[in-house]
């Protein structure tokens, strides 16, 4: 059985007083249109994942982002494990996560854009992200103040682990 395609075929932003986000329009390449569907991803996402699991790049982020609703069906499954950046070191969630990726395009489905075209609103037009990767930097001080966080967490669960004598 081929494995699904989805293409973004629209990027709305949604800012209010409170929330700042993207909305993302997957549609099936092939197959039932009714099937298409909306994802919902706060703009702070991109860093978060960049700080996770060890990313440089928006577009990095973004591989992991997009995936990750064709993820959730077999993670609710207990198909996979969902995955542990807060528990993990850097590297070993890095692995994770493109171990994760593998899996999804290998056999729940793969995220795509239309070709790109040339010139910027070319660019945006034929690639729906193009307004996300306009409009994120990855502040690499920040990220990295993120994943101090995440490894001050992991550390005092491993300790209390030790401690309580749990795994």
């Amino acid at each position: 059985m081929a494995v699904e395609q989805w293409q973004i075929t629209e990027v709305r932003e949604v800012s209010s007083p409170g929330e700042d986000a993207w909305l993302i329009t997957y549609k099936p390449v092939f197959g039932d249109p009714g099937a298409t569907f909306v994802s919902y991803v706060p703009k702070e996402a991109v860093e978060v994942r960049a700080a996770e699991y060890g990313l440089a790049t928006v577009d990095e982020a973004l591989d992991v982002i997009l995936h990750a609703p064709l993820l959730a069906p077999a993670h609710a499954a207990g198909e996979l494990d969902m995955p542990s950046p807060a528990l993990l070191d850097v590297e070993t969630a890095r692995a994770q996560v493109n171990e994760q990726l593998d899996v999804c395009k290998a056999k729940y489905g793969v995220v795509t854009t239309a070709a790109a075209g040339t010139g910027r609103v070319a660019k945006a037009q034929a690639d729906p992200l193009q307004v996300i990767r306009d409009q994120t930097r990855i502040d690499p001080v920040k990220a990295a103040t993120i994943r101090m966080e995440m490894d001050r967490y992991r550390l005092s669960h491993e300790a209390e682990m030790k401690k309580g004598g749990g795994q």
